[in-house]
């Protein structure tokens, strides 16, 4: 007889979201030469800095912090960064519906 199992993964982000593509690279640019030029991590808590200033999401209020979300919750582009980014990594600016973002994964689970 076969099993099957289901599993229900979820990840844990912060992330930045501008409407101007020139907005998110200002932002970028700021962790490229504070931490990932040098290929270092971005502290979540340098993170949140930038996500407050920058930002334009109602979750730049909280460091861009996202919580907890099951895959299938984001839409497109950003489940698919979102859940390609390794723990504790940075990614690339990307575009999607909402605009221009980049995002922090801080943890992973199933």
């Amino acid at each position: 007889m076969g099993f099957f199992y289901f599993a229900l993964f979820s990840s844990v982000a912060r992330h930045v979201l501008c409407e101007k593509q020139g907005k998110i690279n200002e932002a970028y640019k700021k962790l490229q030469d504070g931490w990932l030029d040098n290929g270092d991590k971005v502290p979540p808590a340098e993170f949140a800095k930038i996500a407050a200033e920058y930002s334009e999401c109602p979750s730049a209020k909280k460091g861009g912090d996202l919580g907890w979300f099951p895959r299938g919750k984001m839409a497109g582009p950003f489940q698919e960064v979102a859940f390609n980014t390794p723990v504790g990594a940075t990614s690339a600016p990307f575009k999607s519906t909402h605009g221009y973002h980049f995002i922090l994964c801080e943890g992973r689970k199933n």
